[in-house]
């Protein structure tokens, strides 16, 4: 065994990287983002380890601002004390895991797509888990036979790790909705699913509908993340390992599947100098919008994407179009064999039949006379 902690840490690092470059590969294979922000989030996600640690050592020397000991002495039953402590240190860690997400987009606006809050949240996660597994081949070189250490080497590198980009992701995935909260709030009120929750939060705090759905969509990923956090820090504290298991494996099926929706590739323009300017005149795009709407709800999908080609070649920058043609193709069955045509035709100039132009057109005609 090796006597050197220079030598133990160098040692530690490399066995480390070989999950991180593995789950690295697995989710940015397939990226637009700049890998300069990509290295730069994976160091700043890194730093966030060592930034708890840090903490925890400041509640070491000043005891009375100890929230562990805290929970620790006021809580007498065992498992609502675990509870609150793993809660306590589940959000600790999500939001400073975000926060580094935070950085990189105020500096570079990373972010133009859910996909890309979702990625940059996954390697934060990542960048905290290889610094933590640094931290654990570490603290436990020497004090476990080879076998052991061997064994949690491997269960960290692969659910560990897993685990904390889930929680991250997820927590992103929110944050990149919030980001277009404006846009994603009247596409909503077109289909009529405007949130009562939503409505009440802007009553409540006096601000408009698309803050407090930005608001309260940023606290419910927080929530989401905290929660599965805790929950998976809980059930490894009473070994329940497949539950775990189980919990690490539908997590990860489902950023998967977050991320190859078309919603999610949507790159939705924040900046509205770069915008084009509509050749849409602004009662006939309400209308239509309208129009979209019904169909939506109708469950007219083609037809949806259809309207929305035509008005994306007449305004390419809307927003609220880009979310209905996406959520529209997301809704239409994947075995759908139109699906795979309309992938390839989209942009056809025969793609929207006659009537369905004369639909639009009797449309606009009863909207006018009304």
């Amino acid at each position: 065994m090796l006597n050197s902690p220079a030598l133990v840490i160098a040692l530690a690092t490399t066995v480390a990287a070989i999950p991180a470059a593995i789950w690295g590969y697995l989710f940015f294979k397939e990226t637009d983002i700049r890998k300069l922000h990509l290295i730069i989030l994976f160091l700043l996600g890194m730093l966030t380890a060592p930034t708890l640690l840090g903490v925890q050592y400041l509640w070491n020397i000043n005891p009375t601002f100890n929230l562990s000991i805290l929970i620790e002495t006021r809580i007498a039953q065992v498992s609502l004390m675990y509870a609150a402590l793993f809660t306590l240190f589940g959000a600790m860690e999500e939001i400073i895991k975000h926060f580094a997400v935070r950085i990189i987009d105020k500096k570079t606006v990373a972010i133009k797509t859910l996909n890309n809050a979702l990625r940059l949240s996954i390697l934060s996660g990542l960048g905290f888990a290889f610094a933590e597994n640094i931290y654990y081949l570490y603290s436990l070189w020497g004090a476990l036979a080879v076998g052991e250490l061997v064994g949690v080497f491997i269960f960290r590198s692969v659910f560990t790790m897993c685990a904390h980009m889930i929680f991250s992701g997820i927590f992103g995935f929110y944050f990149g909705i919030s980001k277009f909260a404006v846009d994603i709030t009247k596409q909503q009120r077109l289909v009529g699913k405007a949130d009562l929750s939503t409505r009440m939060v802007a009553k409540l705090i006096n601000i408009p509908i698309p803050k407090a759905h930005r608001e309260k969509t940023i606290l419910k990923g927080l929530l989401i993340s905290v929660g599965m956090h805790a929950t998976f820090n809980y059930l490894l504290q009473y070994n329940m390992m497949i539950p775990v298991i189980i919990s690490v494996v539908l997590g990860y099926l489902f950023l998967r599947y977050l991320l190859k929706r078309k919603a999610g590739h949507l790159v939705l323009l924040t900046d509205v100098s770069e915008k084009e300017k509509s050749m849409l005149p602004k009662k006939d795009e309400d209308v239509v919008l309208e129009l979209l709407g019904l169909w939506f709800k109708d469950r007219r999908y083609v037809d949806v994407v259809h309207i929305c080609e035509r008005l994306l070649e007449r305004d390419p920058d809307n927003n609220v179009v880009k979310l209905f043609k996406a959520k529209a193709m997301d809704n239409i069955d994947d075995k759908n064999a139109y699906k795979k045509i309309l992938k390839s035709v989209l942009r056809s100039k025969e793609d929207l039949s006659v009537d369905d132009r004369n639909i639009i057109s009797k449309y606009l005609e009863q909207k006018g006379n009304s």
